[in-house]
């Protein structure tokens, strides 16, 4: 898609200076056409950028706390299952400890 974005911003560009090059205008008009073309694209272009960077910027910060959240819940299951284990433990040993006392 990118390789596609890429082809129509060079083929606008081209045709829209083509267009500038061959319509019936004066030197001095055509140049200063060109000037502001470039203008309005140098512009847009900084302004795709700026919303790309600010939409990375925002996904990255939502990755990182989907990624801090796993994390909190991972550690949460380990700790109950280390939990239910010695619960467990505890509870084989004192039936052992009943098992082997003397009556």
């Amino acid at each position: 898609m990118a390789g596609m974005v890429k082809g129509v911003v060079i083929g606008g560009v081209v045709g829209a200076a083509a267009a500038l090059l061959l319509a019936p205008k004066p030197g001095r008009e055509t140049r200063q056409d060109l000037v502001t073309a470039y203008n309005k694209s140098m512009d847009k272009s900084k302004q795709w950028a700026s919303d790309a960077g600010s939409k990375t910027s925002e996904l990255a910060s939502k990755v990182g706390q989907h990624a801090s959240d796993l994390i909190s819940q991972t550690r949460s299951a380990v700790s109950s299952a280390k939990d239910g284990v010695n619960s467990a433990k505890d509870d084989i040993t004192g039936s052992l400890q009943e098992s082997v006392k003397p009556n």
